[in-house]
């Protein structure tokens, strides 16, 4: 079966100002623009990859960038992955109880670039 998967990484997307700080707002905005998310309906599955983020970034603020597309069926088929470091500052299962709230998207965490792959054939 094919699977179509876009992968977005941060950096394609995060805005970071002169002083460090993320701009969240303006960083939500170009996520949609990068997602496209004024395309619908998207015919793919994304995989946000926040493993190369050289800004610290908590579990809430991971949350609050990925419901972005969450909240936005048309940015996606059915599911979205996202890549994150282990440790540091992410948790998973806080995480997940932030997605429990978010009907009919299928999203999944993983600390493995191949397990998310795998992720996305399963149940097809």
């Amino acid at each position: 079966m094919d699977i179509k998967i876009r992968i977005i990484r941060s950096i394609d997307y995060l805005s970071v100002a002169d002083d460090g700080r993320v701009e969240f707002e303006e960083s939500k905005k170009r996520l949609r623009e990068v997602a496209g998310v004024k395309r619908p309906p998207a015919d793919y599955d994304i995989l946000l990859d926040f493993r190369r983020t050289q800004w610290v970034l908590s579990t809430t603020e991971i949350f609050s960038l990925a419901n972005v597309l969450i909240n936005d069926p048309d940015s996606h088929r059915d599911k979205i992955a996202l890549l994150a470091l282990p440790g540091v500052n992410f948790e998973k299962a806080y995480f997940m109880e932030l997605c429990s709230k978010s009907k009919g998207v299928d999203v999944q965490t993983f600390t493995n670039y191949e397990d998310a792959i795998h992720w996305f054939y399963n149940d097809r």
